[in-house]
């Protein structure tokens, strides 16, 4: 059995076994404060994370950078001000749900190595302004829910490259704009046709 040291919220610590075979790591709803997941480096299957409905402020990803098999990972309704994605570069993230916290900001250039991401989650949160350039490698990206911030101009133009994109979740006040004209031959995405549809979209 392995065993991962928590420190809950009421100041005391506690140990949570996981057997060392386990695909899935669910930690949610536990009122964790801080965890080390430094043993997940003795692990060789570990394909989802979920640490969703606790109460950290800080989480340390740098071991999953030796999980390669990682493709679902839930940080949902923590209190995350900062968080380096980095380290995922290095997993299959399929689906990644960091909404409902209070991140300021999000470096989202190691996505640019996920190919394979479908979901991209960060609702709820205290972003004011987002980079969506590296998701124009996320090829696959089926949605994007970015509902509840403070972003008041946005540019979509990367989206574009993301042919499977079909929900794409907004503010109403937020501007849009892009450089890249939509191609009336080759299929934009859905949820981008929608917009152009509305009106939505400034080309530059």
């Amino acid at each position: 059995m392995i065993h991962f040291k928590a420190t809950l919220a009421n100041g005391t610590t506690k140990k949570l076994p996981v057997p060392p075979e386990e695909a899935v790591l669910d930690f949610s709803n536990r009122t964790i404060m801080a965890i080390d997941l430094s043993p997940i480096d003795n692990m060789s299957n570990v394909e989802e994370i979920d640490l969703s409905d606790n109460n950290l402020m800080t989480v340390d990803l740098v071991v999953m950078a030796f999980c390669p098999s990682l493709w679902n990972l839930k940080l949902n309704s923590n209190h995350l001000r900062v968080l380096d994605i980095t380290p995922l570069k290095y997993c299959d993230i399929k689906h990644l749900d960091l909404s409902k916290n209070g991140l300021t900001k999000i470096d989202l250039s190691p996505l640019a190595e996920c190919q394979n991401l479908m979901s991209l989650d960060l609702h709820e949160n205290q972003l004011e302004a987002v980079d969506l350039g590296p998701l124009a490698k996320c090829i696959r990206l089926e949605e994007l829910n970015m509902l509840g911030n403070k972003i008041g101009l946005l540019d979509v133009s990367s989206l574009f490259s993301c042919a499977s994109l079909h929900t794409l979740s907004l503010m109403d006040d937020t501007k849009l704009v892009s450089w890249m004209e939509p191609n009336i031959e080759i299929l934009n995405p859905p949820a981008l046709n929608a917009l152009i549809e509305q009106g939505r979209i400034e080309f530059l």
